[in-house]
């Protein structure tokens, strides 16, 4: 393999690691907003999440120069081909994000949390612990961490199901109902990040062995 080729596909490695990177401090943040009430670093995340989207299309802008440039084969060739449905599933985690901190925003202005909360709390942590597994899972190229990933899912979707009829149920005198409105939206973006998750650990699949499984 030539030098250059080389050298050129650990650069796109090296800038999909620091996009999952900047992915996963934009989900820290926005757990800090809803969980801790730290609303004073939504500014900070906006800003993080706009750069996430920068090295987003910076990344598959590069990796279809070297795509076109080079024709690579075999193991390159799945690995450039994935690496544009990876860098699209790290945007839209960030994505979840912001719109988590943005509903915590608005859940903020009403006098009373609900109760479900605490639920809510043990639910977002288990989805960062899905981001952060896939992200390892990719740095390693470690097909049994990623294909364990789609079972740690199972618990979030477990959370999402239980949150959800909660959410549903009826209202409490005088409980308002957009509070609960706005933890739906919380809750089904943390489901869609735990999915984007499960999505990185089968690509990593598809490109150590050639199948998603």
């Amino acid at each position: 393999m030539a030098p250059f080729f080389e050298r050129q596909l650990q650069r796109l490695r090296t800038d999909l690691l620091r996009l999952g990177a900047l992915v996963e401090t934009t989900c820290q943040l926005s757990y800090g907003v809803l969980i801790e009430g730290n609303l004073t670093t939504i500014d900070l995340l906006l800003q993080r999440e706009q750069e996430v989207d920068r090295q987003y299309h910076q990344l598959n802008q590069d990796a279809i120069e070297i795509l076109t440039l080079h024709a690579p084969v075999a193991n390159d060739l799945r690995f450039l081909a994935s690496l544009l449905h990876l860098s699209r599933d790290l945007e839209r985690i960030g994505d979840y994000a912001v719109e988590i901190a943005t509903a915590a925003q608005h859940l903020f202005a009403y006098p009373a949390t609900p109760a479900v909360l605490a639920e809510v709390k043990a639910m977002f942590e288990r989805s960062l612990l899905l981001v952060s597994e896939s992200l390892s899972a990719v740095a390693d190229l470690d097909v049994e961490l990623a294909a364990a990933i789609a079972l740690h899912d199972d618990a979030v979707d477990a959370d999402y199901s239980r949150i959800y009829s909660r959410l549903c149920s009826p209202l409490a005198e005088p409980e308002l109902v957009e509070p609960r409105l706005l933890l739906l939206v919380v809750i089904r973006n943390l489901e869609r990040m735990g999915d984007h998750a499960t999505k990185i650990g089968e690509r990593v699949c598809f490109i150590v062995n050639g199948y998603p499984h």
